[in-house]
């Protein structure tokens, strides 16, 4: 492992917090696979399937399973700050920690009227820079790779940190979701089992990756050329995000009211000129001939939107 994951006890950063929050999850999920044999045998079902498409991480996450690695066990259940661990042994499981086999397991307990309220704090909550990068670093765990491809509302989040502009967007609705893909569709797979919505991921930090496939993202023809990459400071792996221009299109090709407020909020930081715009749809009608009449018309109502709110402002 490279020298900026070996954290040590005496080092802090911002994702310490999210680190501590994934070897607490693994603690509680291996300890209810030792408890209950039938949580076990889901645990191992889920990394035997894993293990096709990630098999360094799944491989050892079997063998714990199954009895072995007893001294790195230990170390799990013995020692409850992560950052107490010695730095060979913080470099033995922080990939694990981020790829744990139990979502299957940490299913969402029946919750009281006090969890139902943090429930709903929760998905009100907008996605943090730290968050944003600590999906992407995870995705790459699971899927053993060093570059990913943020899409949806919070890949604007990457555009966002490099231009210095507030996050969350101003005027926005926020998620707690961020689509991710490493252009493998078993890979993507793999991603929304072990970190998506549900999973012991989303339980454990409050946001979650959705895995897509690289082609579900619907937008103009040249978008890769225009993409932008940032590098996750913690792991080095690469993000790359389509540039706000393409997001706008893709959002008002789907058309839905939120994604209208996308797209006005982000014009206000990314201004669009005409001639891009022209362009732009130019490169959709190419690659959706059958969805050019839908996103003209969306368009349309996008910009009266933006005239609408101008309006108000003067």
């Amino acid at each position: 492992m490279s020298s900026s994951l070996q954290l040590t006890a005496g080092r802090r950063n911002p994702h310490d917090r999210l680190i501590q929050r994934a070897w607490q999850g693994c603690r509680e999920g291996l300890a209810i696979c030792r408890r209950d044999e039938a949580a076990r045998q889901k645990a191992l079902e889920f990394s035997n399937h894993a293990k096709a498409v990630a098999p360094t991480h799944m491989q050892r996450w079997i063998e714990i399973l199954q009895g072995e690695h007893a001294d790195h066990v230990a170390a799990l259940f013995g020692i409850e700050n992560f950052f107490s661990l010695t730095p060979q042994e913080q470099a033995w499981w922080d990939q694990l920690i981020q790829s744990a086999p139990f979502a299957p397991v940490l299913m969402k307990r029946q919750k009281t009227n006090d969890q139902k309220e943090r429930e709903t704090s929760r998905q009100e909550a907008h996605m943090t820079l730290e968050q944003f990068d600590h999906i992407c670093r995870a995705a790459a765990a699971v899927a053993g790779v060093q570059q990913v491809y943020v899409f949806g509302a919070n890949a604007i989040i990457s555009w966002l940190a490099q231009a210095q502009h507030t996050i969350p967007l101003p005027d926005f609705v926020p998620s707690r979701e961020l689509d991710v893909s490493v252009g493998d569709e078993k890979l993507d797979t793999l991603i929304d089992a072990s970190i998506g919505e549900l999973s012991s991921f989303d339980q454990t930090f409050s946001v979650y990756a959705h895995g897509v496939n690289l082609a579900a993202f619907q937008a103009p023809a040249n978008w890769r050329q225009r993409t932008g990459k940032r590098i996750e400071p913690v792991s080095g792996i690469e993000i790359i995000a389509p540039h706000p221009h393409d997001l706008i299109i893709s959002k008002l090709s789907a058309g839905r009211p939120k994604d209208f407020d996308f797209a006005v909020s982000v014009a206000r930081l990314f201004p669009m000129p005409d001639s891009v715009l022209s362009n732009l749809v130019e490169e959709f009608r190419a690659v959706y001939p059958q969805a050019q009449a839908a996103l003209r018309a969306n368009v349309e109502i996008w910009q009266n939107k933006i005239l609408t709110n101008a309006n108000k402002q003067d």
